[in-house]
């Protein structure tokens, strides 16, 4: 069910400096997608448009790259360019914008975005409302959070700010952060239909495909993940260019959207027309309703209840059924062997694990950062410690009976190795990352928790018997997944009943420590195949003030 109107907050008003009027606060539209989905297209057609009649301030990443008809976009580097009036609505571009060749508003110039929107809120000109166009490689949640007053705070903390900025920012924080002044209206991306099922079935880093002024050598993201994260994050989801697939195409992309995202407004469009009145003055977006969960997670709470065969069965919507995608959760409450996990994976997916900072226990051939990749393949003597070349990987893993359809998953798992740290699993196409973000809570004082009555309550709703929340939670989404078969796989990699009770004596044992147990637990089973990692704190709402984007690459 998508969010609801929050209409409120376009009527809330607030003081914006001493000695000035109240105002709105100031509505702002952030277009997001790859280069070449149609987003400058968009955002032409938005300025182009007289259909909103609104005052419109644009903040884009490259102003080289907005070929906009110089008769609606006056060259001016002053706070406010010159009005073009269209219908009764006027059309304003503030030229003097964040710049993107040397960082993304999603990182590293976040500040300079803050200091641009509370100037737009607070300047002399009044603005209707403010479209901006992200670049490529940016995502959306991190352009989200800018808005948030932690991060206005984390910011001022900082050091290296310049005095004028610093001033800028303590009236941001003294009015309760960005969100005081201007609200997020709509997140909106733009996805290429034609290259929609490329984008996932990739093992390309950024780096592979962005020049280093676009993309640092310390940023080793890569493009599945990204496209998934800017799908997953909006609440309009334009799906450009479907004159150019056939109607099957469309609706298997269609179809993967609406699982991937449940929430969002799908729009089909050619060359980025689409009514502006679904991007602008929208009020829906909910930003804490947008970070909880990625929605495909939340449907599936919202299966349809279909007849099967005479028996009444939870299944897709009717959507997703007609292609064959659907959603499948794999649990178990038995740790996983570390090894017998490797072997399952190995040569099927580009593996990155967190590891923890300064470990140089893990090989690795170019990067800085906290991971490790994975791509060996040992099915035989001969190959024993070859590195798999990446189309190899990509070959492997569609040919692959359980994870040729897989598209996205999420979720934790539970190490026999590492009882004490919960670990997370997240794939986008080939691409699948491990690592740990925290403690299992069954293993810290609830007071340590730091959580309201109702989420204890939640928490405590995932402990089963002696072991806690201990578990493997796997949520999986692709195009026709043997769920039967990916049972069989993943509980092939769990500890056997007798291994289980070798376990269990080691975690009985009071006389270890937790290091101790962890070094006895690995003597029984091998983990050398994966990076270690760092000793987490519980946290129940994750940071992205220091947004790194590093990896090692061992390819």
């Amino acid at each position: 069910m998508a969010p609801s109107k929050r209409s409120d907050d376009r009527t809330t008003t607030f003081k914006s400096r001493p000695g000035m009027g109240e105002r709105k606060l100031l509505p702002v539209t952030v277009l997001s997608g790859f280069l070449g989905s149609g987003k400058t297209t968009l955002l032409r057609h938005i300025l182009q448009s007289p259909d909103h009649g609104l005052r419109i301030a644009v903040i884009v990443n490259d102003m080289a790259s907005v070929n906009v008809d110089g008769a609606l976009i006056a060259q001016s580097n002053t706070v406010s360019a010159k009005t073009n009036k269209r219908d009764g609505g006027e059309i304003f571009v503030k030229e003097k914008v964040v710049q993107m060749q040397n960082g993304c508003i999603c990182c590293t110039l976040r500040s300079d975005l803050l200091v641009e929107i509370a100037q737009l809120a607070w300047g002399e000109q009044l603005f209707d409302h403010v479209v901006i166009e992200s670049s490529g490689i940016s995502e959306p949640q991190q352009v989200a959070e800018t808005f948030t007053a932690e991060l206005t705070q984390a910011m001022i903390d900082a050091e290296g700010m310049e005095s004028e900025e610093r001033d800028t920012f303590t009236q941001v924080a003294e009015l309760g952060g960005l969100k005081s002044i201007a609200t997020v209206d709509t997140m909106v991306t733009v996805v290429d239909a034609f290259r929609f099922f490329s984008e996932f079935d990739t093992a390309e880093f950024l780096q592979d495909r962005f020049s280093k002024d676009e993309v640092p050598d310390e940023d080793q993201r890569t493009i599945s993940d990204l496209f998934a994260d800017q799908i997953e994050f909006a609440n309009v989801i334009i799906i450009n260019k479907v004159d150019v697939v056939d109607k099957h195409t469309l609706g298997r992309v269609r179809a993967y959207v609406a699982a991937l995202n449940p929430s969002a407004r799908i729009i089909e469009a050619k060359y980025s027309k689409v009514d502006v009145k679904e991007m602008l003055n929208t009020g829906k977006f909910d930003f804490s309703e947008a970070i909880a969960s990625p929605g495909w997670l939340k449907s599936l709470h919202e299966m349809t209840v279909m007849d099967v065969n005479g028996k009444k069965r939870a299944a897709p919507k009717p959507e997703t059924l007609e292609y064959g995608i659907g959603s499948f959760v794999y649990r178990a409450r038995i740790p996983f062997d570390p090894l017998k996990l490797y072997r399952a994976l190995e040569g099927k997916f580009i593996l990155l694990q967190d590891e923890m900072e300064g470990d140089s226990d893990t090989s690795s051939t170019s990067g800085t950062g906290g991971t490790s990749l994975i791509t060996s393949d040992s099915s035989s003597e001969e190959d024993e410690g070859r590195m798999m070349e990446t189309h190899e990987i990509l070959a492997n893993k569609k040919a692959c009976p359980c994870f040729g359809g897989l598209h996205r998953s999420k979720g934790i798992f539970w190490f026999a190795t590492r009882p004490h740290q919960m670990g997370s699993w997240s794939t986008a196409g080939a691409m699948l990352t491990l690592g740990s973000e925290m403690p299992w809570f069954c293993t810290v004082s609830q007071d340590e928790w730091m959580a309201d009555e109702e989420t204890v309550s939640n928490i405590q709703a995932d402990f089963e018997g002696e072991w806690g929340d201990r578990r493997q939670e796997l949520v999986l989404i692709g195009e026709k997944l043997d769920s039967e078969r990916l049972t069989k796989l993943f509980d092939s990699c769990l500890l056997s009943r007798a291994e289980m009770r070798k376990w269990e004596r080691v975690m009985h044992d009071k006389t270890f420590s937790r290091e101790e147990q962890n070094e006895k637990l690995q003597e029984s089973w091998d983990d050398s195949y994966w990076a270690e990692w760092g000793q987490a704190e519980i946290g129940l709402e994750e940071e992205h003030h220091d947004h790194n984007h590093g990896y090692v690459r061992n390819h």
